[in-house]
């Protein structure tokens, strides 16, 4: 009996001791925790936060004589409140709350099963991390000891402050935002461990199919599938380059489409070294296994990301976000699951998701890309018809010439010249009357024969119809031997080649910095690069347009005058007064220009259209305008050539704001050339007031809106400066001048070789002050404003200085270069190339999955290739739209040159 008193003694004094045993397994726990591994901090903290709720729960027990074994809620080791059998539903609403809150940052749970078993269980969280949770065991008896206040005090005195800290860090998704240290965790927007984590809120955001997928991906990273990781992988994410201009998170949408390839493993074979190598290869990427149980899809957040700490994000940054997530999400469910999750630093608000995967736009379905299928079907059944037809008459030519001959052999010498010249004539009419007589005897060699048989011959000369002539126009033979000429008419002038085919590699070459720029990962190197010396002749760029303004109306001017003189323009308006005559006159031109200029310009048109709407739906990266939408409402001002009379973010194909401008001051010009024949002073003075009228206008432009123009930005106040057409129209006005003068002058200029010389010093410097002048310069508003209104009317002055000193012989060493007749087909597609060159770009551009490193060697190796794919495309549209029109314009004008 006394053996029973001491054990049960002995038991009591244990039960009255658990509190204090608790307590000091409790303090080793943490002093351990702190001292074993410094990296998982924010583990501890929290596991630190729940022992001292558990010293708490100890000393209010022991402050009620011990824990109550019948109580309903029970508590476990680390203070989560456990539901007992009996829980009511709202108990268990608490219970559920606290569980969330002492959820690790792993998703590891330390919340004990509420039947008290000595099992334990993994939840999907536990395999997934391959961590068990505590369970406790055993429970606590009731016992009327009670541990030292004075223990506790000091206990809760020294990690109040870590409690409060922790709890605080803890309310936002259990992240502890002051343990990060690493830009790599500070520039987290959204990932598998957000979403993971935060599962349980962002679920609310989905439904249906979208919804079920998605717990399956979850399901999947928690336990570490293949195929889960391999989404993961897709994904973007901070990389590197931030502080560099990196703003595209791509991922990899490759990745992403391959997983909805099931690829199983093959079977090791005995093969060569080299297939092994291959197949270890496809082994060690991981090419191999079976894809996700749905089918996945690709998708590109645009966020707008910002921070409350500067010295991380001073402004706000636009990235581009790439997510491999289920395919039956929408773009809706996806802004709204991105939108709904909470970044660890970074404050992110979603502005648009692109669906690439997803597509959405048909093109069989589309009625323009329709027209333009019907139309390139019916033009390659006339250019093919067309193409024989003019072989077959040269080769019939080829015949009649040769038979030519052999009676020449056998005709005495002083009947060969007649002869010869007969068969000149009948291939000089060449493809519009063809000599048909069969009838000249080979071997007769009476010259009374030969005289009669020449006689005759018109009379069997076979005449070819107008229908004829318009189907020969479209011979891909005939135009392509055109393009390639080597000469040149004695009516032109040559160095408007050279000057046109280098001014058309300057805009490629600057639209290719500015479209490769806008999709690099290193953007901030155009910083760098702008304060060197020679990027401003990418800047300088711009003024290539006034080249062309300025040849433009040179050419119109020399031209008409030349006509004019030689009595060509008599036929349209002859026995008419003068009114009649010159809008007649006026109609023609415009009529001429139209017809010549918008065949290739619809067709491109057509395709920018048809291209942009794809690449809006189907492209990994934004496109860089708005085509896809502005083009089906406003084509028509294109077709009209009065796009730039309206806003610029209505402005359908952009680069097109040249065609629209150079149409209207061929129009201005037109009316002034036509009242030049009869009032001249009335036409040059009008003309001075114009030019002085389009100065003015764009200095007040310039000044009234501040604008300075820089090396960093060329196109600054676009839509009010740049493309309208009275801030363009000075260097036209000046083209026309230098027009004038060279057919006064008749291409014949007495000058001296110092004053040549002067003016081609005068002519270098200007060029070099208005490529380099801006380098290292600040300009005040008003001296920007003489700037803008004077450096493009100056930089025609001197283009037209060079034409004018090359065509009059005194251009030395230029005029070679630039009227080399290799130069000739370039510029005879220059057109075309302009009007193609946009779309190359942009088709390189939106086939792009990740963004470019930019360098300089790599700039100049992507424009050497754009240009050379521009000019090609180029030669095809020309041969195909630009020169049938130009040689059916020839058969349909007054002077009717023979075909």
């Amino acid at each position: 009996m006394c053996a029973r008193f001491t054990t049960f003694k002995r038991i009591n004094h244990y039960r009255k001791m658990t509190p204090l045993v608790f307590l000091f397994v409790c303090v080793v726990l943490v002093n351990s925790a702190e001292l074993s591994n410094e990296r998982d901090n924010v583990r501890e903290e929290k596991l630190r936060s729940g022992l001292i709720d558990a010293f708490q729960n100890i000393k209010k027990a022991s402050a009620k004589g011990g824990i109550d074994d019948e109580s309903p809620l029970t508590s476990d080791l680390v203070g989560s409140m456990i539901q007992a059998p009996n829980t009511s539903r709202d108990e268990k609403s608490t219970t559920e709350d606290s569980f969330d809150l002492f959820a690790d940052d792993d998703g590891l749970s330390f919340a004990v099963n509420s039947k008290m078993e000595d099992e334990q269980k993994q939840s999907t969280t536990e395999k997934a991390h391959n961590v068990q949770h505590i369970v406790k065991t055993t429970k606590l008896e009731k016992t009327t000891s009670k541990p030292s206040k004075d223990v506790f005090g000091k206990l809760n005195d020294s990690i109040r402050s870590a409690v409060n800290e922790s709890r605080m860090a803890l309310k936002r998704d259990g992240l502890n935002m002051t343990q990060f240290t690493g830009i790599e965790s500070m520039l987290r927007v959204f990932d598998a461990e957000i979403l993971m984590r935060q599962w349980r809120d962002l679920q609310g955001a989905l439904t249906g199919e979208c919804k079920k997928e998605m717990q399956m991906y979850v399901d999947g990273l928690h336990e570490k599938r293949l195929w889960a990781l391999k989404m993961e992988d897709a994904g973007g994410r901070y990389t590197s380059m931030f502080y560099w201009g990196n703003n595209y998170w791509t991922g990899s949408a490759e990745l992403c489409q391959v997983l909805n390839q099931q690829q199983a493993t093959p079977a090791p074979s005995n093969k060569s070294s080299s297939s092994q190598i291959f197949s270890e290869w496809r082994q060690d990427v991981s090419m191999t296994g079976s894809g996700p149980p749905f089918r996945a899809a690709f998708y590109t957040v645009r966020v707008s990301v910002t921070s409350e700490l500067p010295e991380i994000v001073k402004t706000r940054r636009t990235l581009h976000l790439g997510l491999c997530l289920p395919y039956s999400c929408s773009g809706e469910a996806v802004s709204a699951l991105v939108g709904k999750a909470k970044a660890p630093l970074l404050q992110h608000t979603v502005l648009a998701v692109r669906t690439p995967f997803h597509g959405g736009y048909s093109y069989i379905e589309d009625p323009t890309f329709q027209t333009l299928l019907g139309v390139c079907c019916i033009l390659a059944v006339v250019l093919i018809t067309a193409t024989v037809y003019d072989v077959r008459i040269s080769q019939e030519i080829g015949r009649r010439k040769q038979r030519a001959a052999n009676i020449a052999t056998n005709t005495p010498s002083d009947l060969k010249l007649d002869l010869n010249a007969l068969e000149d004539i009948a291939v000089a009419n060449g493809k519009s009357i063809y000599n048909v007589n069969n009838n000249i005897p080979i071997g007769n060699s009476s010259k009374e024969q030969l005289t009669d048989t020449a006689s005759t011959s018109t009379e069997d000369e076979l005449k070819l119809s107008i229908w004829s002539k318009l189907l020969l126009s479209f011979s891909m033979r005939t135009n392509i031997i055109q393009i390639f000429d080597q000469s040149v008419g004695a009516d032109t002038v040559p160095v408007v080649h050279g000057l046109r085919t280098l001014s058309m590699v300057w805009v490629i070459f600057g639209h290719t910095c500015i479209v490769v720029f806008k999709y690099a990962d290193n953007t901030a190197l155009r910083a760098i690069l702008e304060k060197s010396f020679w990027f401003q002749l990418i800047i300088s760029a711009v003024y290539s347009v006034d080249t062309f303004f300025c040849l433009g109306g040179m050419l119109v001017t020399f031209l008409y005058f030349r006509s004019n003189a030689k009595g060509k323009l008599d036929r349209l308006t002859k026995g008419r007064r003068n009114f009649a005559s010159g809008a007649l006159q006026f109609l023609g031109l415009l009529g001429y220009r139209f017809a010549r200029l918008t065949a290739p310009y619809l067709f491109v048109l057509g395709v920018v259209e048809v291209t942009m709407k794809w690449f809006a739906h189907n492209a990994v990266f934004e496109p860089p305008a708005m085509d896809y939408e502005t083009c089906p409402k406003y084509w028509w001002r294109n077709l009209l050539y009065i796009n730039t009379l309206f806003p610029v973010e209505q402005m359908c194909m952009l680069w097109s704001w040249y065609l629209s401008d150079d149409t209207q001051f061929y129009a201005v010009s037109a009316i002034l050339l036509i009242l030049s024949t009869s009032h001249f002073k009335l036409s040059a003075s009008l003309t001075g007031v114009f030019f002085v009228s389009s100065l003015v206008t764009t200095g007040y432009v310039s000044w009234s809106n501040d604008h300075i123009p820089n090396s960093e930005d060329p196109f600054t106040q676009f839509d009010k400066i740049y493309d309208k057409p009275w801030t363009r129209l000075g260097p036209y006005l000046v083209g026309m001048l230098t027009g004038w003068i060279l057919f006064k002058t008749n291409l014949k200029i007495r000058m001296s070789r110092i004053w040549a010389w002067v003016g081609w010093l005068i002519c270098a410097a200007t060029f070099l002050f208005l490529i380099f002048g801006l380098y290292n310069t600040e300009l005040s508003v008003a001296s920007a404003a003489v700037y803008s209104a004077l450096s493009h009317s100056l930089w025609a002055a001197c283009v037209g200085w060079v034409i004018i000193a090359c065509s009059t012989g005194h251009g030395g060493w230029v005029r070679p270069l630039l009227a080399s007749p290799v130069l000739y087909p370039f510029s005879r597609v220059t057109y075309c190339a302009y009007l193609v060159h946009p779309v190359v770009l942009r088709y390189v551009a939106m086939h792009l999955t990740h963004p470019i490193h930019l360098g300089e060697l790599l700039v100049f190796v992507l424009f050497l290739g754009l240009t050379v794919i521009s000019y090609f495309l180029a030669f095809l549209v020309s041969v195909a739209f630009e020169a049938p029109i130009v040689m059916m314009l020839k058969l349909l004008s007054p002077q009717k040159k023979s075909h």
